[in-house]
């Protein structure tokens, strides 16, 4: 979907080697992370980033709206339910200037 919309894209298996791109320098202006992921969940991953300092906005994937507390608390900047529709995801990164 995203890149239909001409975003250049990065894929990360899991919120470990998410966290770990930006450790290792790689900056993004966007990232969208999944609650449910093997070495380190969403939110945890969320929360990392945030302490690190990361620029990027962080954006919640979830196909559970009740999740949403514990992504805002970790420090997430928007939400996306699954599954995902172009118009949301569109509105999402227009909101973050992100697309024009």
């Amino acid at each position: 979907m995203l890149v239909r919309l001409g975003v250049q894209v990065t894929e990360a298996e899991d919120g470990k080697v998410a966290v770990n791109y930006f450790v290792e320098g790689n900056e993004y202006d966007l990232v969208l992370m999944d609650k449910e992921m093997k070495e380190m969940n969403g939110v945890e991953a969320i929360r990392t980033l945030k302490t690190m300092g990361v620029k990027a906005k962080l954006v919640a994937l979830t196909s559970d709206e009740s999740s949403n507390e514990a992504f805002l608390e970790a420090g997430a900047d928007a939400f996306l339910t699954k599954p995902v529709r172009l118009s949301e995801l569109t509105d999402v990164l227009k909101t973050f200037n992100l697309l024009n």
